[in-house]
């Protein structure tokens, strides 16, 4: 988890640029490196300020609600981190685009994020951007090793266009999610364990709705996690076919989270459904001493 928030953290506001100017090649292709030296800039510097004002709202809030949710404080610990963000120095501009109010750049070489090996294969880099406040600031941004296609690097390293810049994973989505609500400050960092196998099933807790899970066992860090007293969690279910040769199954769990590595949870809540008749919607409450 933590090397997780280490990555998305390598996601002051610039000069006002039009979206029209920011329709690709080299104007748009300075405005979002500027963007991103700019939070590059503050996160070298240990900036909290220059860090919130450099970074989109979306992905300011959702570092925030997951550094709360760990029960770490912020905003130090987003500089309290073994990943470096990476100089751009050295790498091979592979694409700038925009959509709408979205944008990023493809970058392909040697990514050094603090990395120690004694040489950095050539990999993928792709720095998102959004356009708030009349110009582009730096989001988030995506590392991907090519070990496993050495003929996708073989290709790259010879200076051929990849046809994957073309897919629909790397194309700007157009619009940025909409700004999440800022979590509460939990008593205790959480998460829970979900065996949904007949079901899709999303759960919601402190305001938070999960992604769905179908036919599959999914464990999340709690957004707001867990307050002394009172809690509850939602399970909102949907029947799909199980697995073949599975019967439908659906159980949540829910732990107290130690804050150092290693050491187990402990589990304060647990509920199963009956045998094939989950609700479609159920809140269930508990409490926490």
């Amino acid at each position: 988890m933590k090397r997780l928030l280490c990555l998305l953290l390598l996601s002051q506001f610039l000069p006002f640029a039009s979206m029209h100017a920011q329709s690709g090649g080299a104007d748009l292709q300075k405005s979002l490196v500027n963007a991103y030296e700019i939070w590059r800039g503050a996160m070298m510097k240990g900036d909290a300020q220059g860090w919130a004002g450099s970074i989109t709202q979306y992905r300011q809030v959702v570092v925030r609600n997951q550094i709360v949710s760990e029960k770490r404080r912020f905003p130090d610990a987003v500089f309290e981190t073994g990943v470096k963000p990476p100089a751009l120095d050295g790498l091979r501009l592979l694409e700038a685009e925009a959509v709408g109010k979205t944008a990023h750049l493809v970058y392909f070489g040697p990514v050094d994020m603090g990395q120690d090996v004694e040489k950095l294969p050539d990999s993928l880099l792709k720095l998102k951007f959004g356009f708030e406040n009349g110009g582009w600031k730096y989001d988030s941004n995506r590392f991907t090793s090519l070990d496993h296609v050495p003929e996708v690097r073989k290709s790259l390293q010879e200076g051929k266009r990849p046809d994957f810049l073309d897919s629909p994973e790397y194309t700007p989505p157009g619009a940025l999610p909409p700004v999440p609500p800022l979590c509460r400050v939990p008593d205790h960092k959480a998460g829970y364990k979900l065996q949904s196998f007949g079901y899709e099933t999303r759960v919601r807790m402190n305001g938070f709705t999960s992604e769905p899970v179908e036919d599959a066992l999914d464990q999340q860090i709690i957004t707001g996690g867990l307050v002394n007293g009172a809690n509850e969690i939602t399970l909102i279910t949907r029947p799909v076919p199980p697995p073949e040769g599975q019967k439908a199954a659906l159980q949540i769990r829910v732990y107290k989270l130690a804050q150092e590595e290693g050491k187990p949870g402990v589990e304060v809540f647990r509920w199963e459904a009956p045998e094939g008749i989950a609700p479609r919607e159920i809140t269930l409450p508990f409490t926490v001493k």
